[in-house]
């Protein structure tokens, strides 16, 4: 038997196991292997704090290249290189995606924190640059990140326009017109992201994990123990298995207070969540 032939038989197995894979699947192995990857959870304003990461948080917010030596084994950064108004990839930006691109404990790039097209016309054209930027530089191993509050923003910001990986959801349930929590809004907001072009995949959950009965204005409630399980587990129906999630917060801020910081029972769910999924 010729090498060429061996080549040949096995192509032609592995094309067998591949449509047995996806007759009893339904998906390719590729697709199966990516579903199978855990997801990475991701908490905000961690103001020195190392507490999340035994709750099971795995990313964290960081944004000086100092700090990463600090992130314990397992855990990895969300690097914020963010802007509202997002500008095009210049010269500063691209050195220090440069000097972060072969970087492990670097698993993706915060770039906008809720942009509004009124305010930025030029903002998808200007993640694009960013992004394409990041995904040549890393070779495809480092993500890049944003996070949309607005309906209006999701067609021009979704991935085919901007050509971010990942895109944040932050449909916060829980207010003083709602202390029941109106879950309703997290399966409008996937609804209306996925209608405008942004794929299931590239969907990031934000947890709402904060309220502002001790902050500057108070609009937000922080959820109880019940009420947190309760928003899980509607992300986790809407979405099963994204790439990462995001809470938001752990640490007090003007405009978040009180946050996940002061809820042992918040805190109880979420490890419990992130431990069992459910």
């Amino acid at each position: 038997m010729t090498r060429t032939t061996k080549i040949a038989l096995g192509a032609g197995l592995l094309g067998l196991l591949a449509s047995l894979v996806v007759a009893l699947t339904g998906t390719s192995g590729g697709a199966q292997a990516e579903a199978q990857t855990p997801t990475r959870h991701f908490v905000a304003n961690l103001q020195g704090g190392t507490a999340p990461f035994a709750l099971g948080y795995n990313l964290a917010d960081k944004s000086s290249v100092s700090s990463l030596s600090a992130l314990p084994t397992g855990v990895q950064a969300v690097f914020w290189l963010g802007q509202k108004c997002p500008s095009p990839a210049d010269s500063t930006f691209k050195a220090k995606v440069d000097a972060l691109a072969s970087n492990p404990k670097v698993f993706a790039y915060y770039l906008s924190d809720e942009p509004h097209i009124g305010d930025c016309p030029g903002g998808p054209a200007a993640l694009r640059s960013r992004a394409d930027y990041i995904r040549a530089a890393s070779g495809g191993r480092q993500k890049s990140f944003i996070v949309l509050s607005k309906v209006a923003d999701y067609q021009p910001f979704a991935p085919a326009n901007s050509h971010v990986d990942l895109v944040g959801l932050d449909p916060y349930p829980c207010s003083v017109a709602n202390p029941q929590c109106d879950l309703g809004k997290i399966g409008e907001k996937v609804s209306a992201a996925r209608a405008a072009g942004v794929p299931l995949a590239a969907i990031v959950p934000v947890y709402q994990a904060f309220g502002q009965e001790r902050a500057t204005s108070h609009y937000y409630n922080l959820p109880t123990a019940t009420q947190e399980h309760a928003i899980l587990t509607e992300w986790k129906r809407l979405v099963p298995s994204p790439v990462m999630d995001y809470t938001y917060g752990w640490g007090n801020q003007g405009s978040a207070n009180p946050t996940l910081v002061d809820s042992s029972a918040l805190q109880k769910v979420f490890a419990t969540f992130f431990a069992t999924g459910s």
